[in-house]
């Protein structure tokens, strides 16, 4: 049996986890014709949930989908690229009709696209430097989205990084765009609370009051663990409550993380022994190991103040009151200045991320391998 905790492409429906009351929330948002904006930590499971929702029959049935992360991005013309590579990708599949329709309406780029003799159609190999004005390709793009055949829902993952690229107002020219349309809807996703909560929740900022917005948090301890019993069931395998309790609690069920871990006890403990939490714990180590150099790298481009910063919020996994005298002092601390500065770095670099807890900000760090290798390091 292949192994059922995947950590990477697109999870098959049986191996899908929870998230059912998230999935409701969202097709009834998008039915009512209002756009997302969906936030949670790093590898909290948003992207595989924005496919999930994909899939479900009242949106794959009645909608043009698109989804493009744009972490990579740092400028407007690579965004236009990634967005209209995204159509075109998507539009393939559904014949020519269609995709001539949005081939008519790139104007600006209609001299940059290929042949492919086998399919008889254009071939998307535009590069950055065929994007000459990506204000009017933009404006093109959501001209097609507006005349599409069906309505279309289009994710965009990693939506702060707008926020970072040098070109002024991208901010207002997409929502300019963007609320001139009829026939589509955005899902905004990121998991850099710091700048999406800045963007949608200030009155000064574009997109303030524009979305309805969803936190994803982590999934129940007893929903999680029922659903790793019974893939290990299935795969005539056993293990332990105190193993999967062992590895929820590790990473306080954050997806990803405990995923992995899972993934990895599966695949290299043998199938005829039952996995108890020594074996969950070896196999933690070893994660954690591998990825020591990487880490190491990241540690060793942050200056002191913010080297530790990072170490102390990782060592109290969640910290609150960190500009506080008595925070300061328990990990002797500079200042509560220089600790404020060091993690509005850290959260640009999203090497932290935080909850509210009323009007606390509650600060852990965003990778959570990465928290239990500077415990061991430091």
């Amino acid at each position: 049996m292949e192994n059922p905790f995947y950590i990477t492409g697109i999870i098959p429906e049986p191996y899908f986890c929870d998230r059912d009351e998230e999935t409701k929330w969202m097709v009834r948002t998008l039915k009512n014709k209002a756009h997302i904006l969906l936030t949670s930590p790093r590898r909290m499971g948003k992207t595989q949930l924005i496919r999930h929702v994909f899939e479900q029959p009242a949106i794959k049935n009645k909608y043009h989908t698109f989804y493009v992360d744009i972490y990579p991005t740092t400028s407007l013309y690579e965004l236009v690229l990634f967005l209209s590579k995204e159509i075109y990708s998507v539009l393939v599949p559904k014949g020519k009709v269609v995709l001539d329709k949005f081939l008519a309406c790139l104007h600006s780029l209609s001299g940059s696209f290929g042949y492919d003799p086998f399919s008889h159609t254009p071939k998307f190999d535009i590069k950055l430097g065929d994007i000459h004005s990506p204000e009017l390709t933009l404006e093109e793009i959501f001209g097609y989205l507006e005349q599409a055949d069906k309505p279309c829902v289009f994710a965009i993952d990693e939506f702060q990084q707008i926020a970072m690229y040098p070109e002024k107002n991208v901010e207002a020219t997409l929502r300019s765009h963007i609320q001139k349309l009829n026939n589509c809807l955005f899902i905004y996703a990121g998991s850099n609370r710091h700048i999406l909560e800045n963007m949608f929740n200030s009155a000064a900022k574009p997109f303030y009051n524009s979305a309805e917005q969803i936190y994803l948090g982590s999934i129940p301890k007893d929903i999680y663990m029922e659903f790793a019993h019974k893939q290990f069931a299935k795969a005539e395998r056993k293990i332990t409550p105190e193993a999967t309790s062992f590895a929820y609690d590790q990473f306080e069920g954050h997806t990803y993380y405990v995923h992995n871990v899972l993934h990895n006890v599966f695949a290299y403990t043998n199938k005829n022994k039952k996995i108890d939490k020594d074996d969950v714990n070896n196999a933690l180590d070893l994660i954690v190991e591998e990825k020591g150099r990487t880490f190491a790298t990241i540690m060793n481009q942050l200056n002191y103040q913010q080297k530790e910063t990072l170490v102390a919020i990782a060592k109290e996994r969640k910290a609150s009151g960190v500009t506080s005298v008595a925070f300061v002092k328990r990990h002797s601390l500079k200042s509560p200045s220089s600790v404020q500065h060091a993690i509005n770095i850290l959260l640009e670099k999203q090497l932290l991320t935080y909850e509210n807890e009323g009007r606390t900000k509650v600060y852990s760090v965003s990778d959570g391998f990465l928290e239990k290798w500077i415990c061991k390091t430091w």
